[in-house]
């Protein structure tokens, strides 16, 4: 009879996955068949650690393992949090997409979401059975649920196919779920999203999924956003950014303006003598950071808008601004021509 791979291990069966890993490479070391090469008894006992560590290793393995116990493999208390002998697998998890405006992605919002997933069929109790049925073990994996494939010391466990890692089987399917304990069903669920969201972003929301045949508990919900885009803003990660039109007037001269933000209105110093294309940053005026650790900036980039259509008074103005002020902005690249 196979020995319980826990014992081999030397651990229990809450084991965490890290304590499986350390209580295998301390035994590894010990019984290695380099450290011991004319000990057979030592080979065949790392053979069985090794075999042990695959098995335990692998969560699908463990979990399979583990449900030999109703065959009578090996007995162990219930571990805690553990689903129940006969429980299905768990099931799928459900993706829904969901488009928000530009200003709910900045606020965040709470929204009943209405969406179809599979869940426990009433007619059966989610047993898969007619009514008055009793399932029947399995006959492909013996009511273990589980089959082991591959050849050598270490063959691999996998879920059973005809009975899906149940160990069961139902004679007479119930018609409502046909056999499978699930049926689709609509229902709505409460989700809140949180500020900061962005297109491609996913929400997990746990317990919320398809439920699993046969009473398995069921998947998250995976809640994926796709955020329209602004007519003002352009957001790169958590910054905004913007353009900002300004008079010839307050470029030359300097003023205060106001400024759109996410939060309202803001006013903008802008410097005398600014250029147009010129880049101010506002800080923390961006979009939440979904880690709820601050926002970003809002980086803000001036226009100036050159007039049209002037009279003849104005084109005169500017002549006599032309004469006050010779500088000329090619002078460089006219002086590179010369050399």
């Amino acid at each position: 009879m196979r020995r319980d791979y826990y014992a081999v291990l030397g651990v229990g069966a809450g084991a965490t996955p890290a304590q499986i890993r350390r209580a295998y490479q301390q035994l590894a070391r010990r019984y290695s068949p380099d450290v011991n090469l004319w000990d057979r008894e030592a080979q065949s006992l790392f053979e069985e650690i090794a075999e042990a560590y695959r098995v335990l290793s692998d969560p699908t393995a463990r979990a399979l393992y583990d449900r030999q116990d109703a065959a009578g493999a090996r007995a162990r208390p219930a571990m805690a949090g553990e689903a129940p002998r006969g429980a299905g697998r768990r099931g799928d998890d459900l993706h829904v997409p969901v488009e928000l405006a530009f200003h709910q992605a900045v606020t965040g919002i709470a929204a009943d979401l209405v969406v179809e997933r599979l869940s426990p069929c009433d007619a059966c109790g989610a047993s898969g059975a007619r009514a008055g049925a009793s399932p029947a073990p399995c006959a492909h994996c013996g009511g273990t649920g589980a089959v082991w494939v591959g050849q050598g010391t270490v063959p691999a466990a996998r879920r059973c196919p005809v009975c899906d890692g149940r160990g069961e089987r139902v004679a007479e399917p119930c018609p409502g779920c046909r056999g499978r304990g699930v049926r689709p069903a609509g229902a709505v669920v409460h989700v809140v999203i949180p500020p900061g969201m962005d297109s491609g972003a996913q929400l997990r929301v746990q317990g919320e999924g398809h439920g699993g045949p046969y009473g398995g508990p069921r998947g998250d919900l995976i809640v994926i956003t796709r955020v329209h885009d602004d007519l003002i803003f352009t957001r790169k990660g958590d910054n905004l950014h913007c353009e900002l039109p300004i008079t010839i007037t307050e470029a030359t001269l300097g003023a205060r303006v106001p400024v759109p933000t996410v939060d309202g209105g803001a006013d903008l110093v802008i410097p005398p003598g600014t250029q147009s294309g010129q880049v101010f940053r506002l800080r923390a005026r961006g979009m939440p950071r979904l880690s709820g650790d601050g926002r970003g900036d809002l980086y803000v980039t001036v226009r100036v808008e050159i007039p049209r259509g002037i009279d003849t008074r104005t084109q005169e103005l500017f002549r006599e601004l032309a004469r006050l002020l010779p500088d000329d902005p090619r002078a460089s690249l006219t002086g590179r021509d010369r050399r």
